[in-house]
């Protein structure tokens, strides 16, 4: 490969980034940054009898089911299979 020639066989030139159609940027488009990466989210680790919120409804959280996506809640005297991304 010679020095410049890109892998699809253009060449690349270095200096200032333009347009598709050549033209030089505008001065307000000249120092843009692009948008970071969102911070991870990190979901609690919930234990036995930790309340917990589903649907607007209060409640006691039960167990993990070991599937990695759902867990075990009591609302009043009923027990509920629910998403953990979806406790509160």
């Amino acid at each position: 490969m010679e020095a410049g020639v890109g892998r699809s066989g253009k060449v690349e030139m270095s200096g200032r980034a333009r347009l598709p159609g050549g033209a030089p940027r505008k001065a307000s488009q000249r120092n843009t940054r692009r948008a970071g990466e969102n911070p991870a989210r990190i979901a609690p680790i919930w234990k036995l009898g930790d309340a917990v919120r589903w649907k607007g409804r209060g409640g006691a959280f039960r167990r993990y089911i070991g599937d990695d996506e759902h867990a075990e809640i009591a609302l009043d005297a009923r027990v509920y299979r629910v998403r953990i991304n979806e406790l509160g």
